[in-house]
Formats: structure tokens, sequence, C-alpha cells
């Protein structure tokens, strides 16, 4: 036998040839645990794990940040290998009814909390000084992001009515009426020099969409264009943006710069 010399504990050999079950669970105490060194393989590797109901195999309860870093914190410097690297991968496959639903942050600001910010995520994507942007030859995903999204739709059965987009976005305001004030769906900003375009939409495929933009029903800020409003050019447009409100199609009239 030999002693833990985190736990204290007198140690036997497990496996099958002492005999001997380990114990369901194991407690270390009042101390933590140091990988240290360069370990020939992944420092903890969980192998064909089953998970009992509702068990996860990482789980904190009440631990309460002591730091702006949070819970878990990694730093580290890659030079040319690997090419590609990710900060961190997971991958979860469903092949029955259970729906995967990504990774989830949930932040709160409980009763008595007095805040100015709360972010359910960060995603910084920094190029400092002495790094260099190389072309992206006009392809497309090809460049710094703050975030890349993407929804692959390969040989799916898609049943009429179901919905697809590569991004969600939901707002949902409870009891107090926040419409005058700055609160929008999407809020961004350019924060110093200047940007070539707010929105750069691409087409790999023959057409880009059917509609610039949807909107369920005419409601606000959809508003009745036929009074109001002259047309100051005497021409016709040269091209238009078609947009798509209830059942009705319209077109917003583009005329050619001069």
């Amino acid at each position: 036998m030999s002693q833990n010399p985190i736990s204290g504990r007198q140690e036997i050999p497990e496996g099958p040839a002492s005999g001997i079950t380990p114990a369901a669970d194991e407690e270390i105490a009042n101390a933590g645990l140091i990988f240290k060194g360069t370990p020939a393989s992944h420092v903890l590797t969980f192998n064909d794990v089953v998970l009992p109901a509702s068990a996860n195999i990482l789980r904190g309860i009440g631990v309460v940040p002591t730091r702006a870093s949070g819970w878990t914190a990694f730093s580290g410097t890659v030079t040319d290998t690997p090419a590609q690297v990710y900060t961190d991968y997971r991958e979860l496959h469903t092949n029955g009814a259970a729906e995967v639903l990504g990774g989830g942050s949930f932040v709160f600001m409980d009763s008595g909390a007095s805040c100015a910010s709360l972010f359910g995520g960060q995603d910084i994507a920094e190029v400092d000084a002495g790094s260099t942007v190389l072309t992206a030859g006009g392809a497309a995903a090809v460049g710094i992001f703050g975030r890349f999204i993407k929804v692959l739709l390969n040989g799916e059965t898609f049943n009429a009515g179901g919905v697809a987009a590569a991004l969600f976005l939901s707002v949902q305001a409870n009891v107090t009426d926040v419409s005058g004030e700055d609160t929008s769906l999407i809020n961004g900003e350019v924060a110093s020099g200047g940007i070539r375009s707010v929105l750069r939409l691409r087409h790999s495929a023959g057409a880009l969409a059917t509609n610039f933009l949807e909107i369920d029903s005419e409601v606000a800020p959809v508003g009745d264009g036929a009074t109001g409003f002259n047309d100051p050019n005497a021409g016709s447009c040269q091209k238009n943006l078609k947009v798509k409100i209830g059942a009705t199609v319209y077109m917003i009239p583009l005329y050619q710069a001069t």
C-alpha cells in the first residue's frame, strides 16, 4: 500500500488482479490537483464513459468566482503547428429525438443587482500590431471574424414549415415597457476608424435569397407609403430591393448614384 499525498488515504492497487473494486465516490478535501511536466498523451481522458441519469463529467455547485476569469481559465500560444486550432472543441451527435442545444451560457441579474452591463458571452478576435492579415482571395468565410456561424443543410428531409437560419435573435421585454429606450435586436458600432459596409452579403450559389427582408404583417415600423411621400425623381428607378410584408411583396426603388 502507498499513501496518497493529497488525500492522505492509504491506496491499494486496483484492477482485476487485485480483486478490489474502487469505491463509487472518492473525496479530496481542502486540497487541489496539479499536473506538471510533459505528459505523453492527454492529461485527462474520459473514454467510452456512459454517464448515469442526470450526471455530468464535471460539475460545480455553489462555486463563487473570486477572479475576473470566472470558473475556468486557460492560456497558451501556438506558432506554426497545428495550422488551425480551436480554443475549445466539442462534438455531440443525436440519432434520435434528443435535441442538441449546443453550449448554454445563462447569466442573471437577480433582485438587488445594479449593473450597467450583462453579457451572455463575449467573442473578441484581436489582431495586434506586427501581425499580418493575409488576403482572403475573395473567398467566403476567410478573414477576421468575432464569431463564425454556419448552418449546414446536407441532404436532410425538410418538412413543410421547418425553420433554418444561421442566427436567431430574441428580445423578451416583460412587464416594463422599454420601447422608448435604446433597445434593439442588433446593436452595433464602429469603435474607431471606418469600415466599407455595414452589411456584406455574398452569394456563392446562383441567387442570394428570394426576399431581402420578410416581415410577418404590416405593423410598425411598416407604414403606408401611398400618402405623405413624393418621388423626387422624374425617371423610373434602375433597380429595386424586394421586401415581403405579410403576403404582399413590395419594392424599395434603387436609383443609380450620379
